[in-house]
């Protein structure tokens, strides 16, 4: 999907929760989850709410990291561009997921672009206000220090798996999803996880047949997988 053109000056249309709606909201964020309830209050002034249609652009890489978002529904992609205009898709974030913390608090622009890729509201967090409460609220600092980290894991296994071939990489990453009464779905369609692994849809397509064929992965709807989790965790260790 190509996203809208746009730009952080062009912000999204604004939606309108209530205050107790937007605290209750935030509750439900494992980032937040554990602040105590006056922080929590803080960060409920600070979020402003912003819906998007699917394929808006939401931030371009290099723009000023102007703040960060959560998502409270849909789903987000967060992507690179090489110079001739091909795209990976690093991340899919989803309802409970935060996207463009990293850079806010490093004080960069953005490294990536993001866009969504359904309709998805999300909840803005202005930097300077941000890092104000954080310096108000050690819980807030600590939390802060979990998500940064968990963040470079992501990178850093990303990294790894991109030097693995497809199939093993494949087998992990469907290994990795959550799984929904023993099944698990695919994140997005088909052509973003192939972009997100790095690889065309052909190429995507035909090792997901691989696996099909190998008994590893039954398709029991478009998307929607029951994993023989043994042996494919053989395969994602290259065995």
């Amino acid at each position: 999907m190509e996203p809208v053109k746009a730009s952080e000056k062009k912000k999204g249309r604004r939606a309108a929760p209530g205050p107790e709606a937007l605290l209750a909201a935030l509750r439900g964020f494992p980032f937040f989850e554990a602040l105590p309830e006056e922080t929590l209050r803080s960060l409920a002034l600070l979020a402003a709410p912003r819906s998007w249609g699917a394929g808006d652009l939401i931030f371009a890489k290099g723009d000023r990291a102007s703040g960060f978002h959560a998502v409270g529904e849909g789903r987000v992609r967060i992507f690179v561009s090489d110079p001739s205009g091909k795209e990976r898709t690093l991340k899919i974030a989803g309802p409970g997921e935060l996207f463009g913390e990293a850079a806010v608090f490093q004080g960069e622009g953005y490294p990536a672009s993001s866009a969504a890729l359904t309709a998805a509201l999300t909840y803005f967090f202005p930097r300077d206000a941000m890092l104000r409460l954080i310096a108000e609220n050690p819980e807030l600092a600590f939390a802060t220090f979990g998500i940064l980290s968990a963040r470079l894991r992501h990178f850093a296994d990303l990294l790894e798996g991109s030097l693995k071939e497809l199939l093993p990489r494949l087998a992990g990453y469907l290994l990795a999803l959550p799984e929904e009464g023993g099944l698990v779905r695919l994140p997005a369609p088909k052509a973003e996880v192939a972009r997100h692994l790095g690889v065309t849809a052909e190429s995507l397509s035909r090792t997901l047949g691989e696996l099909k064929s190998m008994g590893l992965a039954e398709e029991r709807e478009a998307g929607l997988f029951a994993l023989d989790r043994a042996r494919l965790a053989r395969r994602s260790e290259g065995l």
